[in-house]
């Protein structure tokens, strides 16, 4: 009896294990297809030799030589059943690709987005009006380089109105209210990446991209007349910059980095303190106009260093010149949802330029879409692409059709 009662207690044990075995299984093929997501969206195959090996080296931590030899056979049979659910998963997409494609051959006109006010034909060019233009920072910023660079290319007389502001909010927060006619906010680095608080900005009060100015960014370093490398004790500068001139930095690992809500900001910072000890990062304007000495140019990591700014406005502003739109999505939590939206572009023969995802707020490992593409919203494939985007979206905002300066 007793024999039965601890047999019993062991099956009892082995049906726990089991039921934990298949809700990882469960977990691991959902994960599996996450991953097909992945390889399909970037033309990747679904046979990777050495992820296997990778996998099945881990069995070596295992003494027993017998159960080490069983692990090898049941890792893999995961693996070939992984590969199978990839493979017919990838099947059903393509069928479902065909299919959305002779649906709606031929029916581009027939689409329209339900805000048909946007697809106004009249051209307005920004460049030619009188404008207030709001910038973060202090002058001699980045910020304000891109701003008079895009109102003034040339090098012609500047007649748009400037007005700086702290933050990117207050920004957008002036914009809001009437206080300025656009604002211009960096986007993205080409070496850090994009700037998380613009991107939740956009969607938090509905602007909209008129325009984009992408401005190589020159970094220095900058401190007052008659200082040197040595005297430095503090650097101070915004992150990005410090990210930005990460290699240059490591080599005085003394100097203790002070963040800025700007590079100018930082340059008058250094400038009023008439301190001997301390620099800034920031740009030659900035070194001209807070009467400060360039200790090291160009001290970015690399030469190629872009930052693009967006100039955005109330209005939706749509003209026969722009050639690029952005978007933001918010997709449902299933598999494939992200393929058969990217699918849309293919479909209708535009070219993504670019994929950008941030978290959503209260939504645990929930995330929005930023996607640029070319194309003008007067053009009806575009028209159709929009249209089946949006209604395969939870959520869906139009950020802009403008001029690309890339």
């Amino acid at each position: 009896m007793d024999r039965i009662e601890n047999l019993n207690k062991l099956r009892q044990e082995i049906d726990r294990l089991d039921q934990e075995l298949l809700q990882l299984f469960s977990l691991r093929m959902k994960t599996v297809l996450q991953i097909a997501d992945y390889k399909k969206a970037n033309n990747i195959p679904i046979l990777d030799q050495g992820r296997e090996q990778e996998v099945l080296a881990k069995t070596r931590e295992i003494p027993d030589a017998f159960v080490r030899e069983q692990a090898v056979r049941f890792f893999q049979t995961i693996m070939d059943i992984s590969k199978k659910y990839q493979a017919e998963y990838f099947e059903k997409l393509d069928n479902y690709v065909q299919e959305a494609a002779s649906a709606n051959e031929g029916k581009a006109e027939k689409i329209k987005i339900a805000e048909p006010e946007i697809w106004s034909t009249e051209t307005i060019i920004l460049k030619a009006k009188k404008v207030t233009v709001g910038f973060q920072g202090v002058p001699g910023s980045f910020s304000e380089q891109a701003l008079r660079e895009y109102f003034a290319p040339g090098g012609e007389e500047f007649l748009t109105r400037s007005i700086n502001y702290p933050g990117f909010a207050d920004v957008c927060k002036a914009l809001q209210a009437g206080e300025i006619d656009y604002g211009i906010l960096p986007l993205e680095n080409s070496s850090t990446g994009g700037i998380a608080e613009v991107y939740d900005l956009l969607c938090r009060y509905g602007f909209y991209i008129v325009g984009e100015k992408c401005l190589q960014v020159d970094h220095n370093l900058l401190a007052l007349a008659g200082t040197k490398l040595e005297d430095i004790r503090e650097v101070y500068s915004h992150p990005q910059a410090f990210l930005q001139c990460s290699d240059f930095l490591q080599k005085y690992p003394h100097w203790r980095q002070a963040a800025c809500s700007n590079t100018a900001v930082s340059a008058k910072l250094v400038a009023e303190s008439l301190s001997g000890d301390k620099a800034a990062i920031a740009s030659r304007r900035a070194a001209e106009l807070y009467n400060l000495a360039i200790l090291a140019k160009g001290i970015n990591n690399s030469p190629e260093n872009y930052t693009r700014f967006i100039i955005i406005g109330r209005e939706l502003l749509v003209s026969e010149l722009n050639n690029k739109i952005s978007l933001a999505v918010a997709l449902a939590h299933q598999p494939g949802s992200l393929y058969r939206t990217l699918s849309h572009f293919a479909l209708n023969g535009l070219n993504m330029l670019k994929i950008e995802s941030r978290p959503l707020p209260q939504k645990t490992w929930e995330y929005l879409f930023y996607i640029d593409f070319e194309g003008n919203l007067a053009r009806p494939e575009v028209q159709k692409a929009v249209a089946e985007i949006k209604r395969a979206s939870t959520f869906f905002q139009l950020l802009g059709n403008y001029c690309s300066d890339s």
